[in-house]
């Protein structure tokens, strides 16, 4: 009997793949057909039901819908998991009759929400998935709720062996993280839930180390050459992102809200991320605003209580501190002598509940990590000012380094025309190499953030180019581990600048406007290069 239940249930799988791919084998038969559709009409078949699944768990069920038994056919599930076929068929001590039921319906109870024992069911009878994305089903997940539910159900694939299952979850689960990269946080905040999750939490992580501001923040890379490079870079994200908010789209689609506290402090500062320190600070702000996780300080290791046996010399610390409330005011900086000041007094109740404090506790402390010094000065003085996650101590700081670097005004080239168009836009003043300043801008180059750089550097046999190329994370410009796209040597730039010297005014130190070529990843036709803004001193 087992041996053909598997070999029906072999030529159920082959069938019904099928019919999800849109085609179909010009060998199967009628009666084959016929027998599948029999199959799947025993779904919540109540005649036939000889077994109940009894969810332990209600995380993933609607709202307005609890489930409380899914009934189903034993040889079915038996069939279609070894892990059931153990354990109905063998001395299972947690099934037991149903008491209210003359016919020995076996209850089975399970740590799996109704729904996902729903959806269990569901693709053992049918091997789809039709009631979570039929149109014409009651359905009111949004998005968010959908990759949440699929990661549980990944999880109970796994567990009960179901490789085809867990499989057709994770290409589905990556194609809606194609569309939608903020969806990758709320994966990655499901999978660390489940004790199989750690496959998909890669996958989630890759996705975000690739695009952080679209996945922790809802960006949308195809607005950014939209503004004006005068505009806050904050303000634009923020922008964006309130847009977002208030279409539901971060109820809908995750990003950094939908993190826990102990995931928050992993994902902004990993080490492959590509989020600049600006997008961390976003992420930490707008956490605070919108987490809908119940949050404590004790995920984390904050700064020890004030030693009681300091000296009164530091009364503007002692008057800062004791504004605050009582879980605060016990906290002291590791970073500053001076406090952030108090938390703003909220208008919305929801905000200004015990568990936003908590949030504020966790971000400040997370943000004594970001190193606001490579914040542009126009967020400092404005989003993170108004942010109150800062000291002001820690502004002072940010300020006065920034002041020692900026001996000249940052300068911005207008690149156009290239035939590869991720590197056309605006490349601002940032950094020195060789003595000569260095030009970025942030864009995406095959799926993932990058920094796109122009700079001049010299090369082993003493020739000079000037070079528009990718420098990965953590190496200096000019090495064979470039991303190069444009060079021009220097030789043929001279006389050929932007109309007066840039550094100094020696013509080997002028970005050229003429004379670049091709070089491995680059596409013709060859950009154009000019000058818009800004003036350079001497270095």
């Amino acid at each position: 009997m087992d041996q053909e239940e598997d070999h029906h249930n072999t030529k159920m799988s082959a069938e019904d793949s099928s019919d999800t791919t849109g085609s179909t084998t010009s060998d199967t038969s009628p009666s084959t057909r016929d027998i599948l559709s029999d199959i799947h009409s025993l779904l919540n078949d109540e005649e036939l039901t000889d077994i109940h699944l009894i969810p332990e768990s209600t995380d993933g069920d609607d709202e307005n819908e609890t489930i409380t038994e899914v009934p189903a056919i034993k040889a079915i599930l038996a069939a279609r998991s070894p892990v059931f076929r153990r354990c109905l068929y063998g001395d299972f001590r947690e099934t037991q009759p149903n008491s209210n039921n003359d016919d020995d319906v076996l209850e089975v109870k399970l740590d799996y929400s109704g729904r996902v024992l729903q959806l269990l069911v569901e693709f053992c009878f049918t091997d789809k998935l039709a009631s979570l994305t039929d149109s014409n089903a009651k359905n009111n997940s949004t998005l968010e709720r959908k990759v949440r539910l699929l990661t549980q159900l990944n999880g109970a694939a796994h567990y009960f062996d179901i490789p085809k299952l867990e499989q057709d979850i994770q290409t589905h689960l990556n194609v809606m993280m194609t569309q939608h990269p903020s969806l990758a946080c709320a994966i990655l905040d499901e999978a660390s839930k489940v004790p199989s999750g750690e496959e998909l939490g890669l996958l989630a992580m890759e996705r975000i180390h690739d695009l952080p501001k679209a996945a922790l923040l809802l960006w949308n890379h195809n607005h950014q050459q939209s503004h004006g490079y005068n505009s806050s870079i904050a303000s634009t994200i923020n922008n964006a992102a309130n847009n977002a908010y208030t279409g539901f789209g971060w109820g809908e689609r995750g990003g950094v809200i939908a993190l826990n506290a102990s995931l928050l402090e992993q994902v902004i500062f990993d080490e492959q991320s590509s989020a600049s320190e600006l997008t961390k600070f976003l992420c930490l702000q707008r956490w605070v605003e919108g987490c809908r996780h119940v949050v404590s300080t004790d995920d984390f290791e904050l700064p020890r209580k004030m030693d009681d046996s300091a000296g009164d010399d530091d009364e503007e610390d002692d008057a800062i501190l004791s504004s605050r409330t009582p879980k605060m005011k016990h906290l002291h900086s590791e970073k500053a002598d001076i406090s952030a000041p108090p938390p703003p007094a909220y208008k919305d109740d929801a905000l200004s509940d015990g568990q936003h404090e908590q949030r504020l506790i966790i971000a400040r402390h997370l943000a004594e990590k970001i190193d606001l010094s490579l914040i542009p000065a126009s967020d400092l003085s404005s989003t993170i000012t108004e942010s109150n996650l800062i000291s002001t101590h820690d502004l002072y700081q940010a300020y006065r380094l920034q002041a020692l670097n900026a001996e000249r005004s940052k300068s911005r080239v207008f690149v156009e025309g290239a035939g590869l168009e991720e590197v056309n836009g605006t490349y601002i003043q940032g950094g020195v190499h060789e003595g000569t300043p260095m030009y970025n801008k942030e864009g995406v180059w095959r799926g993932r953030e990058e920094v796109f750089r122009i700079f001049l550097c010299t090369f082993s046999n003493g020739n000079r180019s000037w070079s528009l190329s990718i420098v990965p994370k953590g190496k200096a410009p000019g090495k064979t581990t470039d991303i190069d796209f444009y060079e021009c040597p220097v030789s043929y730039g001279k006389g050929g600048g932007l109309g007066s010297p840039l550094f100094g005014g020696a013509a080997d130190n002028i970005i050229p406007n003429k004379g670049w070529k091709l070089v491995n990843y680059g596409q013709s036709p060859v950009p154009k290069f000019s000058l818009v803004g800004g003036c350079l001193e001497d270095a």
